[in-house]
């Protein structure tokens, strides 16, 4: 198999991650490189299969990166539907309809009224987005400040989502629960991103403070549950990711369902790395 692993022009040679999987997949008989997703200078369809990963300023262009998504047709690892369908965040409303446990979100799309809450400290990113780009947290008393990043998001024509910022996220922290092959792998704990009063970040990501963390049995099985459902209704990703946070109550909550190109942390889990190389050369048989 001939493989190209999907990178953005800021990284062309993969992060740290990227690079530890192009080796394991060398290591397995792969001829596997990195190939930038934007690059009007490669030639995909010398590719038997292309690896989505570190495409992470897809959000500048995303109806460019949806169609070069669809070009890639079956070679695609995610699958193209998977891409289109996770693309806007507004999947999250989707996920609450099949009656899984969410965040509370709600979104605002351009020439609708800008609505923010009163009562409690909340964060405003973009709808499509990725590596915390664009997204800030205000307190309470921060309405207005809110309102002018709301402005700017909807003046590029971009839709807003908000979200309660949940207490948790001091104490516990984020939950990230990796799926490969529909199966359970491993989980990181994700220490708080956004501060009171910290402008929004522009570069391609927001540096994450990330540990191992052992995942509990209820935020595994509503992992498990979401990727069952999808699986049925949209069809079986290769790789997932599930980020969860603690309600008040202590129950997990679905954050965001990263389907395109998220950190697998596969550098804090080698033996991760080699079960998706399992799953990348099982496609192609």
């Amino acid at each position: 198999m001939r493989l190209a692993i999907a990178t953005c022009a800021e990284l062309p040679d993969l992060d740290g991650e990227g690079r530890l999987l192009l080796g394991r997949l060398r290591a397995a008989g792969l001829e596997a490189e990195p190939a930038v997703w934007d690059d009007p200078a490669v030639t995909w369809d010398g590719y038997d299969r292309v690896l989505l990963r570190s495409t992470w300023d897809y959000p500048r262009a995303p109806d460019s990166f949806a169609a070069w998504a669809a070009a890639r047709g079956r070679r695609l690892i995610n699958a193209p539907e998977i891409v289109s369908w996770n693309i806007s965040k507004r999947y999250l409303a989707l996920l609450e309809s099949w009656g899984l446990p969410i965040v509370p979100t709600g979104f605002i799309a351009p020439g609708e009224p800008v609505r923010l809450p009163r009562e409690a400290e909340f964060v405003v990113k973009p709808a499509v987005s990725a590596g915390s780009r664009d997204a800030a947290r205000y307190a309470r008393g921060e309405r207005e400040r809110a309102r002018l990043h709301v402005a700017e998001l909807l003046a590029a024509d971009r839709e807003v989502m908000v979200q309660p910022y949940l207490d948790s996220v001091e104490t516990a922290g984020e939950t990230a629960v990796i799926v490969l092959g529909g199966r359970f792998s491993h989980a990181m704990r994700k220490g708080p991103l956004l501060e009171l009063g910290e402008e929004p970040e522009r570069g391609l990501f927001r540096e994450e403070q990330m540990a191992t963390r052992e995942a509990g049995p209820e935020e595994i099985a509503l992992a498990q549950t979401v990727i069952d459902r999808f699986s049925a209704e949209v069809g079986p990703p290769t790789y997932a990711r599930v980020d969860l946070l603690r309600s008040v109550t202590g129950a997990p909550l679905i954050l965001e369902l990263e389907l395109i190109e998220p950190s697998l942390f596969l550098d804090h889990r080698p033996d991760a790395a080699d079960r998706l190389v399992e799953l990348i050369a099982a496609a192609d048989a």
